[in-house]
């Protein structure tokens, strides 16, 4: 009798499960990217860990980190932001983190950094969520960087040797260092990221006019308890390696205080519709061995086609292992198209 009633149970999770719209089903990891303009620096940045150029004074600071999960958990509590200015040659980062002890003991590079309370950045200059790069680094400015070939939901392994060639960092505390009976205030993380460092196959990271871009920290605050980790642009859940996830971080030609707005030009109704398919693909091969194999399959409602046109087409096409979810939008003339690996593209229409 009890297994009966196991069995009814399992059967209606199953059955509300499949009637909720993929909206519902995937709210947790569709969070709305955050997106930042980045200017052109006024001067020329030191980077020594103190943030008195013109440029910084001028950048304007990213919203407030957050927990990785998103909306409805705990704010975190120490602040950390960040900004971001450029020249014809470098990415330049200032991270600032409120912090009342500041502790790191790890002093040897491309070890895991994260066991320290540590920052990190994530690129993908060209967008497609593989191919990608992480740079890591504690209060000692120790660093740990690394290159990944696509992330680690879909079988991605990284690359420990690669080093980011020319990079650029420089700690400033506000406190000491590893000294628990005072009070601290903050330590400030500065790099500058050369363009020529992030190329891959030949292709100047410059050309893209909007990268893909997150940060986070990583916190121990109870020592033998789980580690806090605070993000700019929220992921849905405890995985930083959803680039699909991250913001935008887009390049704006004008010097730093500028009045005027950058922004990307990304149809944000497709690529949610595109990502809550691929996460539905990704959970169908986990419970049946097979992927989804035509669009009737994804029992798309009005909430998810409400934001694309009557013209826009979406297809399906799957093997055993792979697949390939395509949205043709006709007013932009653009193809969104997603793989089994999360790799990401966007195809002209009238080009062949």
């Amino acid at each position: 009798m009890k297994k009966l009633c196991l069995f009814a149970a399992l059967a209606c999770i199953a059955t509300a499960a499949s009637s909720q719209s993929l909206f519902e089903r995937y709210k947790a990891v569709l969070t709305t990217p955050r997106s930042y303009d980045c200017f052109r620096a006024v001067d020329q940045i030191r980077v020594d860990g103190i943030l008195d150029e013109a440029s910084w004074t001028r950048a304007q600071s990213s919203e407030p980190f957050v927990d990785i999960r998103g909306e409805g958990y705990p704010t975190p509590t120490k602040e950390t932001t960040v900004k971001m200015v450029w020249d014809y040659d470098h990415l330049y980062i200032a991270a600032t983190l409120t912090e009342d002890n500041i502790v790191a003991h790890l002093t040897q590079r491309d070890t895991i950094i994260y066991h320290d309370n540590d920052f990190e950045v994530f690129l993908d200059p060209d967008g497609d969520a593989v191919q990608y790069f992480e740079i890591e680094n504690n209060a000692r400015g120790v660093v740990f960087d690394l290159m990944l070939d696509k992330s680690y939901r879909s079988n991605g392994s990284f690359f420990i040797p690669w080093n980011c060639e020319g990079l650029q960092l420089a700690i400033g505390l506000n406190g000491t260092l590893n000294k628990e009976d005072d009070t601290d205030k903050s330590w400030v993380v500065e790099m500058a990221i050369p363009f020529k460092a992030l190329t891959f196959n030949f292709t100047n990271p410059r050309n893209y006019s909007t990268w893909r871009i997150n940060f986070s920290r990583v916190q121990h605050l109870v020592k033998g308890q789980p580690e806090e980790n605070w993000v700019w642009s929220p992921t849905g859940k405890v995985d930083m390696h959803m680039a699909d996830r991250w913001g935008f971080l887009n390049f704006v030609d004008a010097p730093v205080g500028s009045r005027i707005k950058g922004g990307h030009d990304l149809d944000m109704n497709a690529y949610k519709l595109l990502w809550a398919m691929f996460y539905a693909q990704l959970d169908n091969y986990s419970a049946k061995g097979s992927y989804i194999s035509d669009v009737d399959g994804f029992k798309l409602t009005g909430t998810e086609l409400a934001g694309i046109s009557k013209k826009d087409k979406i297809t399906v096409e799957t093997t055993s292992s792979q697949f390939i979810i395509r949205i043709a939008l006709d007013g932009k003339k653009k193809t969104y198209s997603v793989d089994q690996d999360g790799r990401f593209t966007i195809t002209d229409m009238t080009k062949k």
